[in-house]
């Protein structure tokens, strides 16, 4: 795995790591992946690695200005999108419960 330099993504992620983590001793960019390589010395924990999680996927979201408080919230109205994307048949409850968490995202993006 060669890295380049940090493009905008691992930046964003680096920014958010000092933020919500703690500063990482440096970032690239996968050149394989894509994806952003953040270095820390001395190496995560446990704990520290599901922030960095969050973290991650945090950052993919194009959204500018959206706090990781806001993010954790959001993230079950999103997992249960996709689970309902793959359902068959659902139900009308879950199709109520979709259209609610649709509504939550949808404020949280328009900042209402």
């Amino acid at each position: 795995m060669a890295n380049m330099p940090p493009d905008a993504h691992a930046l964003r992620v680096a920014h958010l790591c000092g933020l919500y983590l703690r500063a990482p001793a440096g970032c690239a960019t996968d050149d394989s992946t894509g994806e952003p390589v953040v270095l820390f010395d001395p190496p995560l924990t446990a704990s520290e690695q599901l922030i960095f999680a969050r973290i991650l996927r945090l950052s993919r979201s194009l959204v500018d200005g959206i706090t990781a408080a806001e993010w954790q919230a959001l993230e079950p109205d999103i997992d249960g999108l996709v689970t309902y994307q793959g359902l068959a048949n659902p139900t009308l409850a879950q199709t109520v419960l979709a259209v609610k968490a649709q509504s939550r995202i949808l404020r949280a993006l328009l900042r209402n």
